[in-house]
């Protein structure tokens, strides 16, 4: 089974491997612990809600089996020299699914010449409705002389121009992990505030639409009238409500699930598909602090880490292999290559010489570090202080403070620490919504090197992967932030579903799945 790390989870697209070619009747059920209260894609905020919307609609563009921007709506992009037009060529077979319950709705509407095509206009309205709703992860596309206005046009019905007011290396990025899908203005205008509350209430353009809803289960089927590029197999998806995360474990024990998101390992027995990281955790240095102001220190400090010992806490999923969210590899592993190992600790006595110079330059005969990490790891770091103080004696006093998960915002937003494992939880789960994450928290550095690296690459080129490997060995060499591990909600399939595969887009988590055995 194919196993792609992502970076998390906030929903769920359930297609069929992109290779077969057959469709089956094949119904899959999933486990889900929330409800699904609104079907309007733009509002949706739990993670069922974001499930049915990644299935029912489809934007411009989506994440392949790979993690790489793949074609949706569009069948072709192309973008201009500066990087700031993108004109987007859409599918003229695609229409909207117009089910029973649309119809008897459109009726009762009198609505009967209602368009069924979907074009450049729909997606217009779309990207509005988005804009309008307080996001502000596309603002890039707002007119410079006038924010209110989006720089937005439809040469024919089916070309859309999206003109960018500066460069947004993440624009693709963003465009195929945002709910910016297509919305039928006639229809939302006609409903106002229904839209959204039944399925009879939404239009779908995805290879599912929404059939049945209810507070505990609700379902979606195959769309018949879909001529996107997805094959689908599976006819239907049932999500059900559990409520608890244990009923929702035994179940899927039980095999009375096939798939589930749980916060925690379960069973040997169970098998992991894919994950779903919300958080990166790692070593975070305070910038505004002086005792660690020296980069030579602090490196030295994380050279003595013997990562491969740190023992994980029970709320992480993975080892980070890398800074950048592991859907961003793109299939070539460019990433991987970075880990905290490339700090190769000094031979021991070279350390302590180089720690003795160190003091000597700050005129000070110890260095007081304030230790902040999760009460979860609180063997592992009593072991790193522990080989700290048999490397540099007396050289180094440690004040260590455990905290609850909960308190770790807290904590990172207080900066009341010198070194401390903290997570990262950028808004966008892009590469550059990382080290933006970074730029905003006290472990920030000002580094000119950096900021070109990471403002350089263009956002679907093959040379990105180098420039951003190279600003992640930057951030490691000036000792600004080393990932430990990732955190969040795994995705479980059953042993008996097999082709399962994800690719996370950071807002969105992509599930494929293939044939159930």
């Amino acid at each position: 089974m194919k196993r792609i790390i992502s970076a998390a989870l906030i929903a769920a697209l359930l297609l069929s491997l992109c290779s077969c070619t057959a469709t089956t009747n094949t119904e899959i059920t999933m486990g889900v612990s929330d409800f699904v209260t609104s079907l309007d894609p733009v509002s949706a905020s739990s993670d069922s809600e974001k499930i049915v919307a990644a299935n029912c609609f489809e934007g411009l563009l989506h994440f392949d089996s790979e993690g790489c921007i793949d074609l949706g709506g569009a069948t072709a992009y192309t973008v201009d020299n500066e990087a700031l037009t993108y004109t987007f060529k859409l599918n003229p077979d695609a229409k909207w699914y117009i089910s029973d319950s649309n119809k008897a709705l459109i009726e009762t509407l009198g609505l009967e010449d209602l368009k069924t095509e979907i074009t450049a206009q729909d997606y217009i309205y779309g990207i509005e409705r988005f804009a309008e709703s307080g996001n502000t992860q596309l603002d890039s596309i707002r007119d410079k002389t006038n924010s209110t206005e989006l720089n937005l046009s439809a040469p024919d019905d089916y070309t859309l121009v999206i003109t960018l007011a500066e460069k947004d290396t993440d624009f693709l990025y963003k465009l195929a992990s945002l709910p910016v899908f297509p919305c039928n203005r006639e229809f939302f205008e006609a409903l106002g505030s229904l839209y959204g509350t039944t399925p009879a209430t939404v239009l779908c353009n995805g290879p599912y639409y929404i059939k049945e809803t209810s507070q505990s289960e609700t379902i979606i089927e195959r769309n018949p009238d879909y001529m996107g590029k997805l094959q689908i197999q599976n006819k239907s998806v049932l999500l059900y409500t559990t409520g608890t995360r244990e009923a929702l474990i035994s179940r899927f024990e039980e095999e009375s699930y096939n798939i589930i998101f749980a916060d925690s390992v379960l069973a040997a027995s169970a098998t992991p598909s894919s994950y779903a990281i919300s958080s990166i955790w790692g070593f975070a240095f305070n910038a505004q602090s002086e005792a660690v102001s020296s980069a030579k220190l602090r490196n030295i400090l994380l050279g003595s880490v013997a990562f491969d010992e740190i023992e994980l806490p029970s709320f992480a999923l993975e080892k980070a292999e890398s800074l950048i969210p592991g859907s961003f590899i793109c299939g070539n592993g460019q990433y991987k290559e970075f880990s905290p190992q490339n700090l190769t600790p000094e031979a021991d006595e070279e350390a302590a010489e180089a720690f003795e110079a160190i003091l000597e330059k700050l005129d000070t005969e110890t260095v007081t570090l304030k230790l902040s990490a999760p009460k979860e790891m609180e063997k592992s770091v009593k072991e790193i202080v522990s080989a700290w103080q048999a490397l540099f004696g007396e050289g180094i006093l440690v004040e260590l403070n455990l905290f609850e998960l909960t308190d770790a915002a807290e904590i990172a937003e207080d900066g009341s620490y010198d070194l401390a494992i903290l997570p990262l939880t950028p808004e966008a789960r892009t590469p550059n919504g990382v080290f933006e994450a970074l730029s905003v928290t006290p472990c920030s550095y000002t580094d000119k090197k950096l900021t070109a690296l990471i403002s350089s690459p263009s956002a679907d080129s093959a040379e990105n992967a180098k420039s951003y490997k190279n600003a992640e060995e930057r951030i490691a060499s000036v000792g600004i932030f080393v990932p430990l591990f990732y955190s969040g909600k795994r995705l479980y399939a059953n042993a008996g579903l097999e082709g399962v595969y994800s690719a996370d887009g950071g807002n969105l988590l992509y599930f494929h799945s293939g044939v159930v055995a």
